[in-house]
């Protein structure tokens, strides 16, 4: 059992993430950044999280929103300045803005993987960063598609039972 394993493991070590990727855009939780905030409460209630892109058209991804940051968004505004002490942290609170957007809330800093890039890369970046998924992103930043550890581990055993 255990060099099947190990076989089916450096099997997928090689692979690239264009064949474990989920490509259906329209599966994945997908927000536009100029949209009112209040669809990200809707997207978040059954989604983790969320991908933010510039626009469906472009599907240029500029951010990810979690539900952690829908925590730091709903906060009364004197919780803000104890707690995380950042200037940050009062523009993303919605009970000071009006009119928040997507954007206002949230992570622009998104840690992505290249379409084209090995599994094992994938994994190691996972791990390095303590992510259950990345964003797959062309040379453009335009979201191509997920990859989840989820879809990391079914695609494991799928191919622990093909090598049975």
């Amino acid at each position: 059992m255990e060099t099947r394993m190990k076989k089916t493991l450096e099997k997928m070590y090689s692979m690239k993430v264009d064949e474990l990727m989920d490509p259906r855009a329209w599966d994945m939780p997908l927000l536009q950044k100029d949209e009112p905030v209040s669809h990200v409460f809707f997207m978040l209630r059954s989604n983790n999280h969320a991908w933010v892109v510039d626009s469906e058209k472009t599907m240029k991804l500029v951010g990810v929103i979690e539900r952690v940051d829908l925590l730091r968004a709903m906060l009364p505004p004197d919780s803000l300045t104890y707690a995380y002490g950042s200037i940050k942290m009062h523009m993303k609170n919605i009970y000071i803005k009006k009119g928040a957007k997507v954007r206002d809330v949230m992570t622009s800093k998104v840690i992505t993987a290249k379409g084209g890039a090995n599994l094992k890369e994938i994994m190691l970046k996972m791990k390095k960063y303590e992510l259950e998924r990345l964003p797959v992103v062309d040379k453009n930043g335009i979201l191509l598609g997920e990859v989840t550890l989820k879809s990391v581990i079914i695609h494991f055993t799928r191919l622990l039972r093909e090598t049975g």
